[in-house]
């Protein structure tokens, strides 16, 4: 070995000198460019070796050059392999602020590679090993690498500005290198400049809206839904998908066997993110308005007496209980519950949970009960549900795309889930008092290539496809046929009145989330009649009106001054 090294040695010092220096100066650049090019072969843009320059000047300023090079690339090999796993399963890109909340990835961890043990184990030796063997410099050095070491720190504190200048101008002095921000499609700006230059544009400073003029009330409609007080039952189903022909028939069409009513619903999400469905049939409101994950970006901003669904049946004299079978940090609940109105919460840590995998749905079910036999008897109940076990990631068997897997774990939910309507139905039969209960899933399950398979979406959605779901990429722009197949979320209404339940899911049908609160807001009296009403008359509207996916479109229907005034 040492011979070997005294050989190696030799022939360097044969090397010119100038040519050493050059070697020894740019050999960690062209290497860190070209292991760039290697991760991404198909994808070269200025924002791809601006960002990755970037990371790697500020990694060499206390490592040795090489390690940096190997850090700087299994940096972002790990990214992008995170990224892979979110537009797999949910069709939205990384933000940056999803690194911030930790306590959600494991959510994710089910769907972790072998390649990223792979690359955080080499990250961590090329941290260790650089530290060690780095190069002694004099102070006129240090200084001197100081500057590109200081680029991106120092970019990063404008783009997280106390005011928006800073961010505007680092805007543009990137657009001068060629460094676009496409702010109103994540998908296109992650794939047109790369992991690293889309982290830090998403690295903004989120501030919540303020109330403001607007016009949002000039137009309403009258509810189509008497107000008689009923207790109501809403289940976010986790993942529950059903078509309601024969390409894709699961468990959940049993529902209609029960007396609901089926009808599709518009989700904002696909796979995941859960929690942004949720914030529209809570609050009434798109959320594709707001920057973000809402939950995630807003948590501690949402004022105590936020105005929403829940908010106006506690203000009628509800008990308002909010239930899921998983932590209460997941998606921060436990601090948005009671600023949006619930009286009552309740998360799998208070729940005898015992079984490995995801809490079964009896869990969620048997503490729903429980609150509503401890209510006042007199007292109405509105409880809102949330069912974690059908949450992905979903088993491969074959080439079945994990559908087998699913189709188990749905039928267990849905076999849990009726067993609670029939144990309700007998409470609320002792009270005497009327039920609406209305069953969706948030999103659907992340079987992309079985739903293509069945002709539930189709191919035209797809820029790649394989024999995993994590194969499959959509297309960054969709037309309005292509959103509807995407976004398509099963859900059953039933009410005391079966022709009542029955015109409401053809109201619903395609539309949006959001329409759903706004026409369960009619079950209730209120002070917010004008916000239902007005959001209804924009819910009436033709379907094809309402298949927009673009978060420009839904900014010019919903004000950000509305934001402000109902939740802010």
């Amino acid at each position: 070995m040492t011979e070997l090294r005294q050989q190696l040695l030799c022939r360097w010092q044969t090397v010119p000198l100038r040519w050493r220096r050059l070697l020894l100066l740019w050999g960690p650049v062209l290497a860190l460019l070209l292991g760039r090019i290697l991760l991404e072969a198909d994808a070269i843009s200025p924002a791809r070796l601006v960002f990755v320059l970037l990371l790697y000047w500020l990694l060499a300023f206390p490592l040795a050059r090489w390690a940096a090079v190997t850090a700087s690339l299994a940096i972002e090999y790990l990214l992008l392999s995170v990224n892979q796993i979110k537009e797999a399963q949910t069709g939205s890109p990384l933000l940056a602020r999803d690194l911030l909340e930790v306590a959600q990835g494991v959510a994710l961890s089910s769907y972790i590679i072998p390649g990223m043990y792979v690359a955080l184990v080499i990250l961590l030796l090329s941290l260790i090993v650089g530290w060690y063997y780095r190069t002694p410099r004099s102070r006129r050095r240090w200084l001197l690498a100081s500057v590109p070491a200081s680029a991106l720190p120092m970019l990063l504190v404008l783009q997280l500005p106390l005011h928006d200048s800073g961010s505007w101008y680092v805007r543009q002095g990137l657009r001068l290198l060629g460094v676009q921000y496409h702010e109103y499609n994540h998908l296109v700006n992650a794939r047109t400049n790369g992991m690293l230059a889309h982290l830090f544009q998403t690295a903004e400073v989120v501030r919540p809206p303020r109330a403001a003029p607007h016009d949002f009330y000039q137009r309403q409609v009258e509810y189509a839904l008497p107000a008689e007080r009923p207790d109501v039952v809403m289940i976010l189903c986790e993942g529950c998908f059903t078509s309601f022909d024969d390409r894709f028939p699961t468990a959940m069409q049993q529902l209609g066997q029960r007396g609901f009513s089926p009808f599709y619903l518009i989700s904002p999400v696909y796979g995941g993110g859960t929690a942004e469905a949720e914030f529209e049939v809570l609050t009434g409101l798109s959320s594709a308005v707001l920057p973000g994950i809402d939950y995630q970006s807003y948590a501690q901003d949402f004022r105590r007496d936020a105005r929403t669904l829940v908010s106006r049946f506690r203000d009628a004299g509800y008990q308002t209980s909010g239930l899921h079978n998983f932590y209460a940090n997941f998606w921060r609940r436990q601090e948005l519950y009671p600023a949006f109105g619930f009286t009552a919460t309740r998360f799998v840590e208070d729940m005898p949970w015992r079984t490995r995998g995801w809490p079964q749905d009896a869990l969620l079910y048997d503490a729903a009960l429980e609150a509503y036999r401890k209510s006042p008897r007199k007292q109405p109940n509105f409880m809102f549900l949330i069912t974690v076990r059908t949450h992905g990631a979903f088993t491969h068997e074959g080439d079945d795309f994990g559908r087998k897997d699913y189709d188990l774990r749905l039928g267990e939910a849905m076999k849990d889930m009726t067993a609670f309507f029939s144990a309700l139905e007998k409470e609320a039969h002792k009270r005497k008092r009327p039920l609406a209960i209305v069953v969706f899933g948030d999103h659907k399950p992340t079987l992309t290539g079985a739903f293509e398979r069945a002709g539930v979406l189709p191919a035209s959605l797809f820029l790649s496809r394989g024999a995993h779901n994590d194969s499959y990429r959509f297309i960054p722009n969709m037309n309005k046929a292509q959103w509807q197949a995407r976004a398509q979320s099963s859900a059953y209404v039933r009410l005391s009145d079966p022709q009542a339940g029955k015109a409401l899911a053809e109201r619903l049908n395609d539309r949006p989330m959001f329409c759903l609160p706004a026409e369960l807001a009619g079950l209730v009296p209120g002070q917010d009649d004008a916000f239902w009403r007005a959001v209804l008359a924009r819910c009436r509207q033709p379907v094809d009106t309402l298949l927009e996916h673009e978060p420009v479109r839904w900014r010019q229907t919903f004000p950000l001054g509305l934001y402000g005034e109902r939740l802010f």
